[in-house]
């Protein structure tokens, strides 16, 4: 009989090339998966705010007439505003006056230009009450309308203290319009400063990519500057 089989040159000959393969494709498969959860968070979360914001104007009446605090506000003012119209609504786990009782090393984020830069929009200035809730998220609301506008801005950090914290990678911020009583991507869902030459040259432009994603069809595509 005359056995057949492979040589040790052939088996490790075929161990190298999909070595090599494995070695080109996984990265590329690990960011896809790492983009698919990342969008699966982020419309989970926009999910409860909108769906608090629902349940408090049925208890609270319509938003825009509520009390809602304005630039300048204290912290307890904020804090007041929070408790009544957000966070019976919210399965609320700790609230925090820093963001470091919430577990953070800086008091703010960084962007996606400037990644090791972490000062930008924290809990801007401990006047605004940050909180964590759900499976970990930490988020805050502030007011940041002017001429009585009644704008909110929401800031959602969807793992929390947890690394990168980059505003347009796990970080993502939304306008709340309680004249209108809605939840749009930041800057009024404006999402076509969210690209690659923009973020380069204006760091607020990772402010604008949750709208992006949101207009591309909850998808993080190959044009979003990841």
């Amino acid at each position: 009989m005359n056995n057949k089989g492979f040589t040790l040159a052939e088996v490790l000959i075929t161990l190298g090339i999909i070595g090599v393969i494995a070695a080109l494709t996984m990265p590329s498969l690990i960011t896809n998966y790492q983009k698919k959860q990342i969008v699966a968070q982020l419309k989970k979360a926009y999910s409860t705010f909108s769906q608090a914001l629902v349940l408090s104007q049925y208890e609270n009446g319509y938003s825009s007439e509520w009390d809602v605090t304005e630039a300048g506000s204290s912290y307890e003012e904020n804090l007041a505003y929070f408790e009544k119209y957000w966070k019976p609504y919210l399965k609320v786990l700790k609230v925090c006056k820093t963001m470091q009782e919430c577990g953070y090393k800086y008091g703010g984020y960084a962007m996606l230009n400037d990644k090791q830069k972490f000062s930008y929009y924290g809990a801007y200035n401990n006047q605004i009450p940050g909180f964590i809730y759900g499976d970990g998220t930490y988020a805050y609301i502030r007011p940041y309308g002017f001429n009585n506008t009644k704008l909110q801005l929401l800031s959602i950090d969807l793992n929390g203290a947890k690394a990168p914290n980059i505003i347009g990678k796990d970080v993502f911020q939304f306008s709340i319009n309680t004249t209108k009583g809605t939840i749009t991507g930041y800057s009024a869902g404006d999402y076509t400063s969210c690209t690659v030459e923009n973020i380069q040259n204006y760091s607020e432009a990772s402010r604008n990519c949750a709208s992006k994603i949101i207009h591309d069809g909850w998808e993080i595509k190959s044009d979003y500057p990841w």
